[in-house]
Formats: C-alpha cells, sequence, structure tokens
C-alpha cells in the first residue's frame, strides 16, 4: 500500500477568504484554489493578503497541478502571485474561470501560466491524481466541486455551493453526480461552512428579479445598481430588468468593465449592444432613464459607488428621484464602510433600496437545511468543514454529526492543520505554521507583523523627529530641532517643541557635548520619550536623525 494521502490547510479556515489546501498522492501535490483575502482596518497600507505558501518552495519539483473550484478572488485571485514563483505548473478550472484567470493575468505579463479547461461532469487522469469534477451552484457561473480518487479512500471537496434549484442559467447543483459518489464511498469530505449556521434554506436567485422589476417600475429618475462584478447572474437580471422597464445600462467599475465583456463573450451574459451606453452618454442619450451598474457594494473607498455618495464622482452627481439598490451581503468586517455609503447616499438625496428593507440579494452559501440534505447525499465517512469563520466551522461540525458522520472523524481544522487518510481512515497529521503575505504597491512579502505593528502605532501615536547636529569628531555642535508630526495640536505647539529641544539639548550636554553616535540616538529616543509623556500622556514613535556637520 502507498504512502498516506495528506491534506493541508494554508488559508479559508477560520476565516473568509484566503482559501487553499494541498492533497498530496504517493508524492505529488494537487492544490486545490488559491485565493486571496483582503485588509481589515488594522493592516495599515496593506493591498491584498496571500497565503504562506513557503512550505511548498523545497518542493517545487512536486506540484503537479492546480485545481481551482470557481472565479471568486478568494479563490484564484492569488494565483498570479502563485505562478510567478512556480512557473509554468498546470491551472484546471472551467471556461469562466479561465476567462477571469487570464483577464487577470494581463495585468501580470511577466507570469508563466498553463491554463487547461475541464468541465463539469469530466474526469481526469494525470500523474498519480484521479480527478472527478462536479458542477455546483453558486453566485458565479461555473463553480466546481471536486473529487480526488486516492489510494486511501475518495476526497471531495465541494467549492462554494448552494442547493438553487431554479438558478439563472438553468445548471443547479449536480445533486445525482454527488449520489453517484455517495454510493461509490466518499471517505472524506471538505464542505463549505459560510451558512452553516444560518437556519433553513437559501432563497432562489431568481426572486430577486421581480424585486428589482418592481424598483424599476416605480423609479423616476437615474437607478444604480451595485454589485460584485462577478455575480454574473445577479447583472443578467439587472439588465433584463432595465430592458423590461425600457431603460440604457451603463457598465462602470474597472473590474465590472472587465469581466461583463468577458462572460458575454463565453456565453455567460446575454444582452444587445443596442441597450449598453458608455458612461459619458448617460446625462445626454439615455438622460434619466439610465440604470448604472456599478462596483463598491462594500464600501470600498475607491470604488464608483462610494464616490457617489461623497459626491466625488467625476461624471456621475446623484440627485433626488435617482435610485440605488444595493444588491449585495454586507461582508463581515464591511459594515462601518457599506453604512457610511448608505448615508452619503442619502445625503445626496437619493432614494437607497438595499438588503435590509428589499429582497435585493440571496447568498450564494448553503444554509443549514442545505447543507444537512448535502451530508445525508454524500454520506462521507469523515468530515472537516472548510471555508468560514471558526463559528462557521463548529457550527457545520455539528451538522455533520447530526446526519451520521462518527464524531471522532469530524475534525474541526484551522490554518495550518493537516490530515492524513489511510486505509479509508482519517487521522490528524503534523501542523504547520500557516503564516500570511502582505502585498503592499510593488512589494510582495516585504511587510511583516514587526512593520504593520509600526504602522499601527504611527497612527495611534504620531511621530517625533529629532534632527542632532555633530561634527566629525561627534561632539553636538548646535540646539536640537524637534518636530512633530500627529502627536498634539494647539496653539501652544511651538513653545512645547521649544522646550522639547530644550529638554534633549541640556541632557545631552550632560555628556559634555562628546558623544558616541549610538549613544545620542539613545539618549534622544529616552529623553524625548519621557518628556512626551510627562506633558501630553503620549508615547510617540521617536525618530533621531543625526546630522555630520
Amino acid at each position: 500500500m502507498s504512502e498516506a494521502v495528506e491534506v493541508a490547510f494554508y488559508g479559508g479556515l477560520g476565516e473568509i477568504g484566503a482559501n487553499m489546501a494541498s492533497v498530496e498522492v504517493d508524492g505529488r501535490i494537487a492544490l486545490i484554489d488559491v485565493g486571496l483575502t483582503f485588509p481589515d482596518a488594522e493592516h495599515f497600507g496593506i493591498d491584498l493578503i496571500l497565503p504562506d505558501w513557503s512550505r511548498l518552495r523545497p518542493r517545487a519539483d512536486d506540484l503537479h497541478c492546480i485545481v481551482i473550484t470557481h472565479g471568486h478572488e478568494d479563490h484564484m485571485g492569488a494565483l498570479p502571485f502563485f505562478l510567478r514563483e512556480f512557473p509554468g505548473v498546470p491551472v484546471y478550472s472551467t471556461r469562466l474561470t479561465l476567462g477571469l484567470i487570464r483577464a487577470k493575468l494581463e495585468e501580470h505579463p511577466d507570469v508563466e501560466a498553463d491554463l487547461r479547461e475541464v468541465e463539469a461532469g469530466e474526469r481526469l487522469e494525470t500523474g498519480p491524481f484521479d480527478i472527478e469534477f462536479v458542477g455546483m451552484a453558486h453566485s458565479i457561473p461555473d463553480g466546481l466541486a471536486v473529487a480526488f480518487h486516492t489510494p486511501h479512500g475518495m476526497i471531495l471537496h465541494s467549492g462554494d455551493f448552494k442547493l438553487d434549484q431554479t438558478p439563472i442559467d438553468g445548471r443547479p447543483t449536480d445533486l445525482p453526480h454527488l449520489a453517484q459518489l455517495g454510493d461509490e464511498g466518499v471517505t472524506l469530505l471538505l464542505a463549505d461552512s459560510t451558512n452553516a449556521d444560518t437556519p433553513g434554506h437559501v432563497p432562489s436567485e431568481r426572486q430577486i428579479g421581480k424585486t428589482l422589476r418592481d424598483v424599476f417600475d416605480e423609479a423616476d429618475g437615474r437607478i444604480v445598481v451595485t454589485t460584485f462584478a462577478s455575480h454574473v447572474h445577479r447583472v443578467q437580471q439587472i439588465i433584463d430588468a432595465a430592458v423590461e422597464a425600457g431603460r440604457k445600462v451603463c457598465f462602470v467599475g474597472r473590474s465590472m468593465l472587465r469581466n461583463m465583456p468577458i462572460a458575454r463573450d463565453l456565453g455567460y451574459l446575454r444582452y444587445d449592444e443596442d441597450d449598453v451606453v458608455e458612461l459619458t452618454d448617460v446625462d445626454r442619450g439615455s438622460g434619466s432613464r439610465a440604470v448604472i451598474i456599478c462596483t463598491g457594494s462594500q464600501g470600498e473607498p475607491y470604488a464608483a459607488l462610494s464616490l457617489m455618495a461623497a459626491g466625488q464622482h467625476r461624471q456621475v452627481q446623484l440627485a433626488a428621484g435617482d435610485t440605488v439598490v444595493m444588491a449585495s451581503s454586507v461582508i463581515p468586517g464591511n459594515e462601518s464602510a457599506i453604512y457610511r455609503s448608505i448615508n452619503g447616499l442619502f445625503r445626496q438625496g437619493a432614494n437607497v433600496v438595499h438588503k435590509g428593507i428589499a429582497d435585493v440579494h440571496v447568498s450564494g452559501h448553503a444554509a443549514a437545511g442545505e447543507l444537512k440534505l448535502f451530508h445525508n447525499i454524500v454520506r462521507a465517512r469523515a468530515f472537516v468543514p472548510v471555508h468560514g469563520e471558526y463559528r462557521h466551522l463548529l457550527a457545520h461540525a455539528r451538522l455533520a454529526t447530526e446526519t451520521g458522520t462518527p464524531e471522532d472523524q469530524v475534525l474541526v481544522c484551522g490554518d495550518g492543520d493537516t490530515v492524513q487518510l489511510r486505509d479509508g481512515r482519517v487521522t490528524r497529521g503534523e501542523p504547520f505554521e500557516p503564516g500570511r503575505v502582505y502585498v503592499d504597491g510593488l512589494g510582495v512579502g516585504d511587510v511583516g507583523n514587526a512593520v504593520l505593528r509600526e504602522r499601527g502605532k504611527l497612527s495611534s501615536e504620531g511621530i517625533c523627529v529629532a534632527v542632532v547636529q555633530i561634527d566629525q569628531h561627534s561632539r553636538i555642535t548646535e540646539e536640537p530641532q524637534v518636530f512633530q508630526q500627529g502627536v498634539i495640536y494647539e496653539p501652544n505647539q511651538a513653545s512645547l517643541l521649544e522646550l522639547a529641544a530644550k529638554t534633549l539639548a541640556e541632557e545631552l550636554a550632560r555628556n559634555h557635548g562628546e558623544n558616541d553616535p549610538a549613544v545620542v540616538r539613545r539618549t534622544t529616543s529616552t529623553v524625548l520619550g519621557r518628556f512626551w509623556k510627562d506633558q501630553t500622556g503620549r508615547r510617540p514613535v521617536i525618530l533621531p536623525i543625526l546630522v555630520e556637520v
């Protein structure tokens, strides 16, 4: 019998985002998703957050392939950064997902990519991997579950999914295929946990269409609808409602302008070119009859809707009589930004329709009732909940035991955990340090937790800069100069800085004007740190600068 099969989790467990796992068979490694996550308020200046895949670097020759379950950023957004380090690793996914990946790779022209298209229902043998793909309904078309047939049993990863029986594209989650896998015997199930603590079933996406038509019929002025640029089904319903109401549509926002033509060219979105206008023509040709479909549903600072809410969009100035529809969910952590946008929209005079008052959004993730049905169909011998915060993972673990999975084979894991399959049974393996890699501008991985702590201190306490002039013999030549930023703002600021400089000069003079540069820096930090604490109760960052004259 071959070595045990190992599954390792690099991201997506105990969090929403950065989904990435590996399956190792006979010394070869396949990855399931390579996603990213977005920064929170404590990630000062960070643009993107990636899983830490440094554990794979010594084994680059063992990387065999990557499977991407669907085209959301938290599942495929880190792929360009990964392929820069591991060029040429084959990437398998469906047509729409690969189309979105290609568009993303255009922003990374130095990255080599070997993209290979697969379809739901297909079975693929490559190296030691026997992989089967199952069609799953989600909030983006072409989603997949992935089954790995291994010498020690079948591993089934659900991807993100829900059990919408009437999806917009007519392709529901393939329950017969899942039942067939269940009959064959699923040894280990890894399944989406995002809505595991939400009772019942998620309504069908189709119900959004009726709400949109009602809102559009009642609206007098322009209509702005914001949603995720990947939510092709939602955009299709917005377009259909607009055309039915005799309105033109206009795509606004970089990702919306990029994704919609791709979805249309690949056959996942239907609209007539005559029904689409450019933003520059909205106030002229179509006037108040326009429906603007834009990004910014999460209150992103520079997204189209956020700029409209602040009255800073160069081409769209909202006014009384305009209607804004926020056809999206509230991602945890974005609440304050979203409510800030809603308040700003009301200040501009717009009527705002959101999930709290109308059926303008349904989730793309299965709720508890659907998950129970899913578990009863698959009937896995062992289960690890994935894709969710810790509370979601625990709730999903309880659902698994309620539907018959043995309690000792339900393993709640976190990032950095591993499990092993041997002879049809699952056990915990050796954990590793998962880590995170921060993308800041052009830098990837050059900002760590220490830098973030420094940025946090700068943001909360400010900075004090002390300039000390010394000659070639390390003697102080003039009284130091002290500056501050973000520490105080008051009329007597100048006198306080003068006092700080005088206090520092007196302390340095006690060394008879002769100081080693290291001693000067240390003395400056100590004296000014104590000065600000005594005078203001604050502890700014002290930056000593020695200038040789």
